[in-house]
């Protein structure tokens, strides 16, 4: 059996050195798919790694469609999906597909994840309810972390409990995809990720769709992957992306709330305007961006039907 590694970039020159280092030095299938960078990033791949397949967008298409075009372009029989600010050695990847391999019926694993100061990330989650949408996206700062799991559910205690306690490997709903590796066939299966996610929730529908099929997903506590967090953006640059995505996903696997999920986002963009003016008032140069962020997102929760943000009846 064989493994591949996938890594989408996207102006991602300040870390894709690390991050390919050590993968190339372990001699496995490497795709790097750019999409559209306007720094160094290709140059350093081209330059610095030159047994990396390199494929080049002219626009960014997308995380989702840049995968597929990775996973498209790999013959290995597991690819393990990379973020270019994650540092991944060769022992964590053949781990990970020796679970694969050791469980037939698991279709995707990931490992612990780490921030570079070593305290561990939590990347396991349950498959995300109304409630969880209204915690995160209204609680944020104002509700202490502590409450928020309170009232969050048991499974989601219990992915909490798997990323911060745990040793072994562990069943979850849905892991990051910072680090995931995935059987081939099973992609292949399904038409890889779901290109109407331009960016986020792309890897929590692929596992939706893994349990759907009676298909395990695996997170190996005692693995591990340093996981930088990216490279920042523009404020409000990706909330957009964010939300739309949510919609997205509700209307796909959870319709009986996509109703209640589109108004919550609509109140929650009326209080992001609300608060953006007052920081304009306030003289923060960060309000302009996020205002207008969140009148995109007010547009994107106000068009009147399923269909229209996911084009399914």
């Amino acid at each position: 059996m064989t493994a591949g590694v996938v890594i989408v970039t996207y102006n991602s020159a300040g870390v894709i050195g690390e991050a390919l280092r050590p993968l190339c030095d372990a001699g496995f299938e490497i795709v790097v798919v750019d999409n559209a960078s306007d720094d160094a990033t290709r140059e350093i791949v081209t330059r610095h790694h030159p047994d990396v397949r390199l494929i080049v967008n002219p626009r960014n298409v997308g995380f989702a469609t840049a995968v597929n075009q990775g996973c498209r372009s790999s013959v290995a029989d597991f690819v393990v999906l990379v973020n270019p600010d994650c540092v991944v050695d060769a022992g964590t990847v053949l781990a990970l597909v020796g679970r694969l391999e050791a469980l037939p019926d698991a279709a995707i694993a990931g490992p612990r994840l780490v921030h570079p100061d070593g305290t561990i990330a939590v990347s396991a989650h349950p498959f995300e309810s109304l409630v969880s949408v209204v915690l995160s996206r209204f609680g944020g700062s104002l509700v202490p972390v502590v409450l928020r799991r309170r009232f969050s559910g048991r499974r989601r205690r219990d992915a909490y409990t798997a990323c911060l306690d745990a040793t072994g490997i562990h069943d979850v709903d849905w892991l990051s995809g910072a680090c995931m590796a995935i059987r081939h066939q099973f992609l292949a299966d399904n038409g890889g990720l779901d290109e109407r996610y331009f960016l986020y929730y792309e890897d929590e529908d692929l596992c939706w769709r893994a349990h759907q099929q009676g298909r395990r997903v695996i997170y190996d506590a005692d693995v591990r992957a340093t996981h930088g967090g990216g490279a920042s953006s523009a404020v409000g640059e990706t909330w957009p992306h964010l939300y739309r995505s949510m919609l997205v996903f509700f209307a796909t696997h959870r319709p009986a709330q996509y109703t209640a999920v589109r108004g919550a986002v609509l109140v929650r963009s009326g209080l992001g305007m609300t608060l953006a003016a007052a920081r304009r008032l306030a003289g923060d140069r960060s309000a302009p961006a996020r205002l207008a962020a969140w009148r995109t997102i007010a547009g994107i929760a106000t068009r009147p039907s399923r269909k229209s943000i996911v084009g399914v009846a």
